[in-house]
């Protein structure tokens, strides 16, 4: 391993981190040790660990709840769990565990997981990939296999998944890490500015060109050529980017004289390109010469395991751009933020994350700080309107969980911080007996207490 990892062992049994310190010392790591759930807890609040090893046998506290506080509050923490026979594995991978390893533990299998997934956190990292489903690790494994070759590869998902992402990963990964990354957004530029951009005039080609200009297949040159928005190039166009693929060579605008170049293509779209070319919208014979290597970026609601890492990540990015000091998101706002679709993926999580740390004050966000900022879902659609009364009285119920009790519950958690928690002051404020207010609070899982000391 190139960096030394933390690692943090939760357990109250005497032979397990002597056992953990003798097979780790192998690879020249010194595990912390935490002799009860709350110091563990505690300890992972202070120090970023980069994998926390839970003894499934803890009696403070049960370990499917150990390990969702662990990965609540430091997502990018892998959490291994080293359990007993007793212990159901199905529920410690639903509470969020990344590895089980059965006790006693096996030196070579405890020592390859490590190794293998500390590679994995090193390699995305490296690529700027932040998370830890398995979706992305497969993609992961993908650049790793692709990325040495010259093979062209078409990157497809739905906007805002880090296309553009993949695509710099892979030259990062490739013999041309040396040599120019041109990309080209081949969508935002009308057919004749687009082939002077893609590749260059000569002088006198046209009104203006005053000299000849090179364009961005001859600057990437020795490189990679990165087309975003492949789906929509002119049909005019494709016929010249096809002669780029087949031959290695084009003609300038204006030119009669081939220009050659060695350039590895990699192209990007959200659209369906097979579904294209039956339109007969897109070119058959290109669209195979760009499917060489198909890879699919999943929707960010696809890879919810994903989420928490991307919020924590972007929220340190920006806590670190405004100067502010967010210490992160309660487990209720978290879970809202895991569980929304996000039409817009990554960006639009991005985005929003930035805009929560400009408008807080707080050290810690909760579901109150996200309303604003997360649109409401959108209304039924054509195909989705109730066919019987049945099917009605379903979406009402539906509609009513979703809209009412989100309404409801955000109606309580913002008189509850206005209290500081109290809940007898929040009741009163907005004119409801107590009773009832904390009826409400317990149907939506609430507690006072979070709500105290908060700044």
């Amino acid at each position: 391993m190139n960096q030394e990892a933390s690692i943090l062992v939760i357990s109250s049994d005497d032979s397990l981190y002597p056992q953990v310190t003798g097979i780790l010392s192998e690879l020249n790591l010194q595990p912390a040790l935490a002799i009860d759930c709350a110091k563990g807890l505690k300890q992972v609040r202070e120090k970023r660990f980069d994998f926390v090893l839970v003894d499934s046998r803890m009696k403070d506290l049960p370990c499917e709840n150990l390990i969702r506080r662990i990965a609540n509050k430091s997502p990018s923490t892998e959490i291994l769990v080293a359990k007993d026979e007793e212990t159901d594995a199905e529920t410690l991978i639903s509470a969020g565990a990344d590895e089980i390893l059965n006790l006693p533990l096996d030196r070579e299998e405890f020592q390859t997981k490590i190794r293998k997934s500390k590679n994995e956190r090193e390699f995305l990292k490296s690529c700027g990939l932040v998370g830890k489903s398995v979706e992305l690790k497969r993609i992961a494994e993908t650049i790793m296999q692709v990325a040495p070759t010259n093979i062209t590869v078409l990157i497809t998902g739905e906007s805002g998944t880090g296309k553009e992402l993949i695509a710099k990963a892979i030259h990062q990964n490739s013999p041309r890490v040396q040599n120019p990354f041109i990309a080209a957004n081949t969508g935002a530029l009308a057919e004749g500015v687009l082939e002077s951009e893609l590749f260059g005039h000569e002088k006198g080609a046209f009104t203006g060109a005053i000299a000849r200009r090179q364009g961005l297949f001859e600057r990437a040159d020795k490189g990679t050529m990165f087309l975003d928005e492949v789906a929509e190039i002119p049909l005019a166009t494709q016929v010249k980017l096809l002669r780029v693929l087949e031959e290695r060579s084009f003609l300038r605008v204006g030119g009669t004289q081939d220009v050659k170049v060695d350039v590895r293509v990699i192209a990007a779209t959200n659209k369906d390109l097979k579904a294209m070319v039956d339109e007969e919208s897109f070119r058959e014979d290109l669209f195979y010469r760009l499917n060489v290597f198909p890879i699919y970026l999943p929707p960010l609601r696809e890879r919810k395991d994903d989420i928490p890492r991307l919020v924590y990540h972007f929220l340190r990015r920006f806590c670190r751009k405004t100067g502010k000091r967010i210490e992160g998101f309660t487990d209720d706002a978290l879970a809202t933020l895991v569980n929304y679709r996000w039409p817009g993926n990554v960006r639009q999580l991005k985005n929003v994350v930035e805009r929560l740390v400009i408008m807080s004050d707080g050290r810690t966000m909760d579901s109150l700080d996200l309303v604003s900022h997360l649109p409401a879902k959108k209304s039924l659609g054509g195909d989705s309107i109730p066919k019987t009364l049945e099917e009605l009285n379903t979406v009402k119920k539906r509609l009513l969980e979703d809209h009412f009790g989100q309404i409801q519950k955000v109606f309580l958690l913002k008189a509850l911080k206005e209290c500081d928690g109290n809940i007898s002051r929040a009741a009163e404020k907005v004119g409801m007996k107590r009773p009832n207010f904390h009826s409400l609070m317990r149907k939506h899982r609430l507690k006072g207490q979070a709500f105290k000391d908060q700044g």
